[in-house]
């Protein structure tokens, strides 16, 4: 417990709340600038087991913010660059990878072995994907995203009764939806809804309960909004 010392006297966490991070495994859909941050701080806190899935190879435009390639892992499939350097950060951690985009089958196979499954993906079909697995296997999970100078977070619970899901806060696509190269994305901003992504995840599995409702930060004026949001009774999602 050495390498995990300082979180020992933390209240709500100490020894017993380190072994259920330790005894964890969490599912990380995304290894972009979100679940790059996210990783390498769930990683260093000693997560039991993580798996990486990522269907992208690293390019010169991923560098800025994409915190843990380097210029030598240009062309390499993200996953397998991410797990050497986070193998190298902790190797008490077990890590695997999946190097394909993931399907509903993919989800439904990965997900009940979870305790937890980040959402760190940059597309809304992924996510929608991600909310209907969950809520069929009642598998709690984090959707983190951001675009220019917004980060948003979200800590879903499919597992508790009268819950909103990720389609009841945001409902059906926009016919464009905007992604990072269009629009630009402020490097420290998603490496501050990744680290909050960690954040949320730790202290859910150490026994703590992370703030319900949607998180969304202003990095231009600094400031951070919460939302309450509530179970829709049209969702297509949760009310089948």
């Amino acid at each position: 417990m050495l390498r995990y010392s300082a979180h020992l006297p933390l209240t709500g966490i100490g020894t017993a709340g380190q072994q259920r991070i330790r005894d964890a495994h969490v599912a990380l859909i995304g290894v972009g600038g979100l679940g790059c941050a996210a990783a390498q701080y769930l990683v260093s806190s000693g997560i039991g087991k993580l798996t990486l899935c990522d269907f992208d190879t690293v390019t010169e435009s991923n560098l800025s913010r994409q915190i843990l390639y380097r210029a030598s892992d240009l062309g390499r499939v993200k996953v397998e660059a991410a797990m050497e350097t986070l193998q190298n950060l902790n190797p008490e951690t077990e890590l695997e990878s999946i190097a394909r985009r993931m399907t509903g089958r993919d989800m439904q196979k990965l997900i009940p072995t979870c305790n937890l499954v980040i959402d760190a993906s940059d597309n809304y079909g992924t996510r929608l994907a991600v909310n209907r697995s969950c809520l069929r296997l009642e598998k709690p999970w984090i959707m983190a995203a951001c675009i220019r100078m917004e980060g948003q977070i979200m800590f879903l619970r499919p597992d508790l009764a009268d819950q909103a899901c990720y389609r009841c806060a945001y409902g059906e696509a926009p016919d464009t939806l905007e992604d990072c190269p269009g629009a630009g994305i402020f490097a420290p901003v998603a490496g501050i809804a990744g680290s909050s992504a960690a954040h949320f995840t730790l202290a859910y599995l150490a026994g703590m309960q992370p703030p319900a409702g949607l998180h969304l930060f202003d990095a231009t004026n600094w400031q951070w909004q919460s939302v309450k949001i509530k179970r829709k009774s049209n969702c297509k999602d949760c009310n089948p």
